[in-house]
Order: C-alpha cells, then structure tokens, then sequence
C-alpha cells in the first residue's frame, strides 16, 4: 500500500523529491511530470488529451530527428557561401567572430553576419528551451507550435532569397540569417528537450568523438552507436545536398529543400505514439529505485 501511495505521488507531481534527487534523474522524470501529461488506456482520448500527451521515444520520432538534421547540414551549405557565416553551426561561427576580433584574414568573412547569426541563434535557443522548460519538452502540442515556428521561419527565408538577389550583408541577409539561426536554435533546444541526446540535429564534433569512443562500439546492438552513426550521415548527407543544389540551381532552391523536409518533420509529429501507462510505471521505478 505504501508503495502505491509513493508510485502516486511521484506520478502527480515529481516536484515532492529532493532537489538533488530531480537534479539527479532529470531525465528520468521527464516523461512523469505534472507538465508532461500521459494518457491512460481507460481514459477517453480527446483532442485535448491527444494534444497534452508526452510522445514517446521510438524510431518515427528519431526519423524526424534524422529529417531536421538532414535539413540542417543543407541551410548551412547555403549560409556560408552567400553570407560567410552559418546559420546552425556556432562553433564556426565562435572561431570566425575570434578572428575577425583580431583583425586577422580581413574580408575573409562578414563580421556583422557572424554577429547577428551567434546572437539570434542565443535568443532562439533561449526563448524555446524555457518555454519549453515551462510547458513540458514532450508535449505533443508544445511540439507542434514550436516546428511550426521553425518551418514557417524556413519558408520566409526561402521567399526572402527568390525574391531578392543575394548580397553578402545589408538587410536582406541580416533578415535571412535571423530567420534561419533561431529556427536552428530553437530546432536544436526542442531536440535536446526529447533527451535524445546522440542525435542532436546540429552538432557534429561530440557525435564523431562519442561514436569513436563508444566502449560498445563493436558491438551487434547499440542503439546508440546506430543512432550518432545515423545523425552523422544525415546532416553530411544534408550538407553535400544543400552544397550541390546551391551550386547547380541557387541557394533558394537548396533551402526550398530544407524548407519541405522541416514541413514533412513537423507533420510526422501528429502521429508520434503517446508515452503509455506502462512506460510511465517504469520511469517512476526507476524514480524510486534511485531517489
């Protein structure tokens, strides 16, 4: 009986642990919290129940993942010839701000660009990630609103570079780059937020690091092993497609590109699977065994 009580009590609110304990299993708690309503099997399921469920992690919902960092790897192969910055990558853009602050390689790359793509990119993963710290990280609705953000920021781009000719700075790509860092960063704190860490959408160096030195890397089964293997081909992939199409047609019809298979993720989102009963039942377990 007390057990039943405890399990209760973790499922309604996982704020009654200690500090340190929900520090400890951040993770853990994810899918159990107040924020990240579950649905039971006997509980009519309503559109609002559908829209405040946790969605669950499986293989569709790392296929979208795979999709966005696909898109990814093609905005940057579009950013960097036409502004000399990236959209996504910031550790590029770090390096490049270092060295325009130091005068070195002058006109190598466009100061202004790096500064607006770093800081739209700051203020993208700040507004999402907290709202979604808010709201709960996998709720299906918060999911939804915050692709939908992203995907139509694509396509403005997108309309902004078919509709004027593209200069290096000036307010068209100030607006373009804008565009295009806090729908990456706003991408990358909704991925995080899915605790499906190997596959973050944007960065490459942890992933090829993690994956060389995974101890279980020869191993037959290794979901992990599969999924950074995976995300490493795709924002590759991503790369040398958006670099090609860039190269054989124009950078707006490569973003075009990233623009659908945003469109083609965020949709994929209506049929992500809800976290069940007995999934949640584990997640307290483990709550428990360890708090």
């Amino acid at each position: 009986m007390q057990d039943i009580k405890q399990r209760s009590l973790v499922r309604a609110d996982a704020h009654i642990l200690s500090p340190s304990s929900t520090a400890a299993q951040g993770v853990a708690l994810n899918t159990v919290t107040s924020k990240e309503p579950s649905t039971s099997p006997m509980r009519k399921r309503t559109i609002s129940t559908y829209l405040n469920e946790s969605i669950r992690e499986d293989l569709l919902l790392e296929l979208e993942l795979l999709l966005l960092a696909f898109g990814t790897g093609i905005q940057d192969a579009c950013t960097y010839p036409d502004f000399f910055c990236f959209a996504s990558n910031q550790t590029g853009n770090t390096v490049l701000l270092a060295i325009g602050v130091s005068g070195l390689a002058p006109g190598a790359f466009q100061f202004e660009n790096i500064g607006i793509s770093l800081s739209l990119f700051l203020a993208g993963g700040w507004v999402a990630g907290q709202i979604g710290n808010v709201v709960g990280t996998r709720r299906r609705l918060w999911l939804l609103l915050s692709s939908l953000i992203q995907t139509a920021m694509v396509w403005a781009a997108v309309a902004i570079q078919y509709c004027y000719p593209v200069v290096k700075n000036g307010p068209t790509s100030y607006l373009v780059l804008s565009l295009l860092a806090f729908s990456s960063a706003a991408q990358v704190a909704m991925s995080r937020g899915l605790k499906i860490t190997e596959i973050t959408t944007a960065m490459a160096t942890a992933a090829y690091v993690d994956l060389v030195i995974d101890p279980n890397l020869y191993k037959g089964t290794n979901r992990g092993r599969n999924r950074r293997f995976a995300f490493l081909l795709a924002l590759a992939g991503g790369s040398f497609a958006g670099a090609f199409a860039n190269k054989g047609v124009n950078s707006a019809f490569a973003l075009l590109i990233a623009a659908i298979i945003k469109t083609i993720a965020m949709l994929g989102l209506f049929f992500n699977r809800p976290v069940s009963l007995e999934e949640m039942d584990v997640k307290v377990d483990q709550v428990l065994m360890l708090g």
